[in-house]
């Protein structure tokens, strides 16, 4: 038998350390696990740690081709649910981020386990690794990880997580999905205008100009437009990278984000699905936890960052105060002006029955099939925009060229 030394959390998130006599690290892991304690890095003393391996350097398989490579939602899904398997079994946390290094195909994937494996030696928990990794790890990652370590309920949190993930997924699929048709339509007028503007509409300009007759207001608006576009082009390119530029700086800005972020929820259509998805991922996450043991203001703060509207992160950031002042959470939401009634009567009752936990997933269920259901007739709204606005840029053309044509033609009958 071996001596160990060894680093693990506890279940309230503090390191501890210490000595232990096994036969392997393994075993080392396993007897820290049925202790209540979190592995960090066990280390024989005298010899190498349980991720020695990792300081290898990047596989072989890495280096240029990682660099580009994407680290794919379902890669995470599946590396939380092995991971999830894995930690259930009671394996160290190193041993398991070797052994999932060693499956995963992705390049790149497989060098930032291996960096997280060397920094874990160094001291980090699992969710400050992953936390350097951004990138590959967003940020309901890195929070609901960082949970369980707090609360001491990872088992639980891995296979929840795995499930959030996978529902955020397919909900942003499926509006991506129903968003690609208003997108070829638009892709395609844009284009088909472009054509027109470039050969067709000088052709008749010049016979207008030459017939000197009383042209139409319609036909005057479309020869500006073509003189615009032949001969002003550059200023006129120059002027949309100019806002989107300012636009953009103006985004990044807390305040503007925040207007930006606002005025979003207020859009036709759009504003409703984006509430309802915000609401089903608080939902979801705060019902969780809940069920994970994770103290309540944890709960806030995960719950403020993963929500990917900076107005409601700011109304659930000013929840903790009340709950600190002990008014709990129904109250506060009812004078916020955004969140749905559904979701506040849902509170109030899990929080006077003791079952918050079974109401907000019971809440999220709901607003997932609330979101389903609008991004099915999210086309078929849309869908008449389009066509009223073809409509209208088609009536435009026809009257801008036909009208001086009719005129025209009246002309050479005298």
């Amino acid at each position: 038998m071996a001596v160990f030394e060894y680093k693990a959390r506890d279940r309230m998130g503090q390191m501890v350390s210490g000595t232990m006599t096994a036969n392997t690290a393994d075993a080392v892991g396993q007897e820290l696990s049925k202790m209540g304690h979190f592995p960090v890095k066990i280390k024989e003393e005298g010899g190498g740690s349980s991720g020695d391996k990792a300081k290898t350097g990047k596989s072989k398989k890495g280096g240029l081709l990682s660099s580009f490579q994407k680290v794919t939602t379902q890669d995470l899904v599946l590396f939380t649910r092995q991971m999830s398997t894995l930690f259930n079994a009671g394996i160290p946390l190193l041993a398991i981020l070797s052994a999932l290094s060693d499956q995963v195909s992705n390049a790149r994937f497989k060098d930032v386990l291996s960096q997280m494996r060397r920094e874990i030696e160094d001291g980090l928990s699992l969710s400050e690794a992953m936390q350097k990794h951004e990138d590959v790890f967003p940020d309901l990652f890195v929070a609901m990880i960082q949970a369980g370590e707090a609360g001491g309920v990872m088992d639980d949190i891995l296979g929840r997580l795995a499930d959030l993930i996978e529902k955020q997924a397919e909900n942003e699929a499926k509006i991506k999905a129903a968003m690609r048709y208003p997108k070829m339509v638009v892709g395609a007028m844009t284009v088909a205008v472009g054509i027109l503007m470039w050969k067709v509409v000088p052709i008749f300009v010049k016979m207008f100009e030459k017939a000197k007759i009383e042209l139409p207001w319609a036909t005057k608006l479309l020869i500006a437009a073509n003189n615009v576009a032949h001969d002003y082009w550059h200023f006129a390119i120059a002027g949309f990278v100019l806002l989107y530029i300012i636009f953009t700086k103006y985004i990044n800005t807390e305040g503007g984000k925040y207007r930006w972020h606002y005025i979003c929820l207020k859009f036709p259509i759009m504003g409703n699905v984006l509430l309802k998805s915000n609401m089903s991922k608080f939902s979801r996450i705060l019902g969780t936890l809940q069920a994970g043991g994770v103290p309540i203001l944890d709960i806030l703060t995960v719950s403020a960052r993963v929500v990917d509207n900076m107005v409601l992160s700011k109304i659930i950031s000013d929840l903790r105060n009340s709950v600190q002042e002990g008014l709990g959470l129904a109250s506060p939401l009812s004078q916020s002006g955004f969140v749905p009634p559904l979701v506040i009567q849902m509170i109030a009752a899990g929080e006077e029955s003791g079952a918050l936990d079974d109401m907000m997933m019971k809440v999220a269920d709901y607003y997932d099939e609330e979101v389903d259901q609008a991004v099915k007739n999210l086309s078929s709204m849309i869908e008449p925009i389009l066509l009223v606005f073809m409509g209208g840029l088609v009536l435009f053309l026809a009257l801008a060229i036909f009208m001086p044509m009719w005129d025209m033609s009246k002309m050479t009958k005298k």
